[in-house]
């Protein structure tokens, strides 16, 4: 739920140093934050009646839970100074210790800045140094958070898979390995991998691209550990296994003690074997914000459930719908209340498309009125692709059988294309017979791929689809592409697999 947009204006420089530019913009933040969540103090002290789903009228108190954000938003929201630990009182220059450090509490947060206002004398940039000095921005006077019952602001601040691990982690470990054995050859190696399912081919190798994206560092996430194996000794490739797997294990669905345990080991395993990239010089130290939020991620699934719930990336993708589609729909001239109007219009269709929706799955005479318009939410709606989809035009019309067998390396072609056809017969042929039948045609349309949609176990995972391709003999292929799937020839399915067979396309 949308319920307010923050300004973005920037700060007139003019007779402000740089500090207390940026000290301006911190309050400015608090200040606006303050002014929004204002309600949420009283609807947490004294409650509100709200309506839940079974229809029942409750007397519910909101609190500040959770803030999701990134590491630079996470020290603004916090007060803490940029380079520390939000979570814990670990000092910028003890972020590798393999453990965490005491806890920070609200409650000393805003002991330090009470301390800091009473020593200052009402000089901003005493008070500035005296919260530096313990590792809290010294820029804010007046949280926005201070008040707030029952809240913690340094426990409400949650892991980000997308900014913490995906741009973060795994960003700086693709860099030390492109270190360790060259960027050239780091983007050979990739370059020569086979193409497989659910893997996304880097043609020109990674130090092509230049602005990369938190899909494609998934992508990367990938294919990296088979790259390094052959030029990365054991332990580092021990240490970069540690860390990947905390990656995907920290983005499970679903947690019980023993995953939190793989999770612990997994950190554990990249901590005994992370002095490999010291000793090759690739880093000095392990101080670094992101590596050190790795310890708090068992605490964070123990308190608020799993990572996907608080994810950065589905906010990313609310950011779109919310702040740039609502723009471009405005004349770009006093545009915050053309946004929200539109906002509000789109989600009163998005509520009555769900009613519809909901009335014609228990009712099955439910009909429209005529003065009712049935509405196709395009937010709501999902559309379901079939699992096999192909191109509207074949790549090769015509082509002749015989060419079909030489080029595509399929000498049996016309063989198989009989039995096939076969079934289908009203009088079906002997299988003795099959071989010496005549097709009724010479040549057949191919298509060089199809796309591929399986269903997902999980409705809310993202939509997997892949490209199954049988390319033929070329200068540039020299031995074709034939890409291999699995044939499944029954419904019956056991612990051990499908039944089918390995077929090449």
């Amino acid at each position: 739920m949308l319920i307010g947009y923050l300004s973005v204006d920037k700060v007139n420089p003019c007779r402000l140093t740089d500090q207390d530019r940026r000290s301006r913009v911190q309050r400015i933040f608090h200040e606006s934050m303050r002014t929004v969540l204002q309600p949420l103090i009283e609807a947490g002290q004294n409650g509100v009646e709200m309506t839940s789903a079974d229809g029942a009228i409750r007397l519910v108190f909101p609190i500040l839970s959770c803030y999701v954000a990134d590491y630079p938003e996470q020290c603004l929201v916090t007060c803490s100074k940029y380079g520390t630990c939000v979570k814990c009182k670990a000092k910028a220059t003890e972020l590798d210790h393999p453990t965490s450090h005491e806890k920070r509490t609200q409650q000393w947060t805003q002991t330090i800045i009470e301390e800091g206002k009473q020593k200052s004398n009402g000089s901003q940039k005493a008070f500035h140094t005296y919260c530096m000095s313990h590792d809290v921005a010294g820029s804010v006077f007046k949280p926005f958070w201070d008040g707030f019952p029952l809240a913690d602001i340094h426990r409400a601040i949650t892991p980000d898979v997308l900014h913490q691990l995906y741009q973060g982690v795994f960003k700086h470990l693709i860099d030390w390995c492109q270190k360790i054995l060259r960027p050239e050859e780091l983007d050979a190696r990739i370059r020569c991998l086979p193409p497989g399912y659910g893997l996304r081919q880097f043609k020109n190798g990674l130090s092509a691209l230049s602005q990369i994206s938190g899909s494609e560092r998934k992508h990367m996430a990938k294919i990296l550990l088979g790259c390094l194996i052959g030029s990365v000794p054991t332990m580092g490739v021990i240490a970069i296994t540690g860390l990947l797997d905390f990656i995907y294990i920290a983005q499970y669905t679903t947690h019980s003690e023993a995953t939190l345990g793989y999770l612990k080991d997994a950190l554990k395993k990249f901590h005994d074997n992370r002095s490999y990239f010291i000793q090759t010089g690739v880093r000095e130290n392990f101080n670094i914000p992101k590596f050190h939020s790795l310890l708090h991620y068992v605490e964070a699934i123990e308190l608020f459930g799993t990572t996907d719930n608080y994810n950065t990336e589905l906010f990313e993708r609310l950011h779109i719908d919310f702040a740039k589609h609502g723009w471009r729909a405005s004349n770009k001239r006093d545009e915050f209340p053309q946004m929200i109007r539109w906002l509000s219009r789109h989600e009163k269709i998005d509520s009555y498309y769900t009613h519809q929706q909901e009335m014609a799955s228990t009712n099955s005479d439910f009909q429209p009125d005529d003065t009712e318009m049935v509405v196709d939410s395009p937010t709501s709606a999902k559309v379901k692709k079939p699992s096999i989809s192909v191109a509207k035009y074949p790549n090769f019309p015509n082509r002749s059988l015989p060419f079909i067998e030489d080029r595509y390396g399929a000498p049996d072609f016309s063989y198989y294309l009989k039995v096939y056809l076969n079934r289908f017969a009203n009088n079906p042929a002997s299988n003795q017979n099959i071989a010496y039948t005549r097709l009724p045609f010479t040549k057949v349309d191919v298509y060089n791929m199809f796309r591929f949609h399986p269903a997902n176990l999980n409705e809310d995972e993202e939509e997997e689809k892949d490209l199954v391709k049988a390319l033929p003999k070329s200068n540039k292929l020299p031995h074709g592409r034939f890409d291999t799937v699995v044939a499944i020839v029954n419904n019956n399915a056991e612990s051990t697999g499908l039944e089918g067979t390995l077929a090449r396309v």
